[in-house]
């Protein structure tokens, strides 16, 4: 199959399995929030961070193996893939191993965590977190097969292998909220789908993919480990800056902002919203990151630096959409939904907006970047990025509650996409960055100027929202921002290989 079929499979099974997921963790959450309450849900929010912060374990071994599988993929070298699988294999039972003892060690501190949930005692607290480490462990011991599956470009049997799972875990656990409404028998209801999944999973890909259960004639050598242990040295600090920068929000904001955890809650609604909708467009770009890696494999930089170009625009186009109409809709969305007590403050929502439409801008950069490698070229950036994000979050918040919690995320995030390009543009593309930043800028002109334009339009319809008004607002916004981008670049160099792109598929369908 080629890179373009591959991506078309993977974007379709992916945005089908979201749309599935979105419908039925919007009704889990909805009957969640009514039946167990904001606290209950800042819990969740609370502990599934602490362990993605436990993450770090993984080192970014996985990142340097799938990168190490693309060339041996391409040619075909199955012995050498299976002493990859199998070293793969070895290394994240190790990382079980480890996040384990680590999060064990962490049960005596936990109420020193967890505030504004004092009603809850410690043996119940203790005895959650153990059901979310377990939960955690179990996924490490089939993460290599994947692995393989995205050096393939085959994303798209992970995702229906989610949607699956998914479906299964949301519709039992909402079963047993409006039965009996328990938190504990919620999470081992969970417990057990993911559980008899892992064990189907394996069976499944082993028969589908007898490499992933076949043995190397001889282990990997210290030679072939010498290239993966030298990405992982770069790659074991951008671990440390992803996990201190995306996995330390809700811990702060449960030790600092005074709230406590039911602020965790609120935010949690926030946050599953917007990732929801993100999660489409993250299917999106990832069926074509496994393209890159083939890419960068058999094509020239020229024409690397071409397809960068065009998906980069598109990643200013949807990210621009999305986080406009986050700002615009999320909080009357909110209010209508559960009540406008469940809303937080105007300034820290603009920052998660803000921090939202960055980290998007940038995916386009990450995803060239990931598939090139060597990634101790900009490993200090990413250092920069977490210390900032670390120190700012934790005094600012201090004196600010949440506003300056997301002053320190916003922060280390303009480090990160501002200064990463700088140190890796040209090792990626062989030209200057300049180019980059100018483009860059010229986005974010044109997302702010969009932003406030679409804002005066709708504002008199969003004071007191209802539906009527609200879905009015939807179109307004969706048409408004999606026709000043036209009009600002319809003439540009990207919009015109867009455009040609998908002439020649509506021609080929044609014929």
């Amino acid at each position: 199959m080629s890179r373009t079929t591959n991506a078309i499979k993977n974007t379709g099974f992916g945005l089908l399995g979201k749309l599935a997921n979105l419908i039925l963790a919007f009704l889990s959450r909805t009957i969640f929030i009514y039946f167990l309450g904001s606290t209950y849900l800042g819990v969740n929010g609370l502990y599934s961070e602490i362990l993605s912060l436990l993450s770090f374990a993984e080192l970014g071994f996985g990142s340097a193996m799938t990168f190490a599988m693309y060339k041996p993929v391409a040619d075909k070298d199955t012995e050498k893939i299976k002493r990859l699988l199998g070293f793969y294999k070895t290394v994240y039972r190790i990382v079980a191993v480890i996040i384990t003892v680590a999060g064990l060690c962490l049960i005596p501190f936990l109420q020193y965590i967890v505030k504004g949930a004092e009603w809850l005692n410690v043996t119940e607290l203790r005895l959650y977190f153990l059901i979310f480490l377990a939960n955690t462990v179990v996924g490490y011991f089939v993460t290599y097969k994947f692995a393989y599956l995205n050096a393939l470009q085959k994303n798209y049997i992970n995702t229906n292998i989610d949607t699956i799972v998914n479906t299964v875990s949301y519709c039992a656990q909402m079963v047993v909220i409006l039965v009996f409404k328990d938190f504990l028998l919620y999470l081992l209801v969970n417990s057990f789908v993911l559980v008899v999944s892992r064990f189907i999973i394996i069976v499944y890909l082993n028969k589908k993919y007898p490499i992933l259960k076949e043995k190397p004639d001889v282990p990997l050598s210290k030679s072939e480990k010498k290239p993966i242990y030298k990405e992982v040295q770069g790659l074991v600090v951008h671990q440390f800056s992803s996990v201190a920068v995306h996995s330390t929000d809700n811990i702060l904001i449960s030790m600092l902002s005074g709230l406590g955890v039911v602020a965790v809650g609120y935010i949690s609604n926030y946050n599953m919203l917007i990732n929801s909708v993100l999660g489409f467009v993250v299917i999106l770009f990832n069926s074509v990151t496994s393209g890159f890696g083939n890419l960068v494999a058999t094509s020239t930089v020229k024409n690397y630096h071409k397809v960068f170009k065009e998906i980069n625009f598109l990643n200013f186009w949807i990210y621009g959409f999305c986080s406009i109409s986050f700002w615009i809709l999320v909080p009357p969305f909110i209010t209508l939904w559960i009540g406008s007590d469940k809303l937080i403050d105007n300034v820290s929502f603009s920052l998660i907006i803000i921090n939202c439409y960055l980290q998007g801008q940038s995916a386009a950069f990450n995803n060239a970047r990931i598939a090139k490698g060597n990634f101790g070229k900009d490993k200090n950036w990413a250092l920069a990025q977490a210390l900032v994000n670390l120190v700012v979050s934790i005094i600012a918040g201090h004196y600010l509650g949440l506003v300056g919690i997301y002053i320190g995320t916003v922060t280390s995030r303009l480090v990160y996409v501002v200064c990463r390009p700088y140190s890796t543009y040209r090792f990626l593309f062989e030209e200057s960055s300049v180019e980059y930043y100018k483009k860059f800028l010229l986005y974010f002109i044109a997302v702010i100027f969009t932003a406030i334009i679409s804002k005066l339009l709708t504002y008199k319809l969003l004071v007191v929202p209802k539906v009527g008004t609200f879905v009015v607002a939807v179109f307004i916004v969706g048409i408004v921002v999606n026709l000043c981008f036209l009009l600002m670049f319809f003439k540009s160099q990207e919009m015109k290989a867009w455009k040609d792109r998908i002439y020649s598929i509506i021609i080929g369908k044609r014929k």
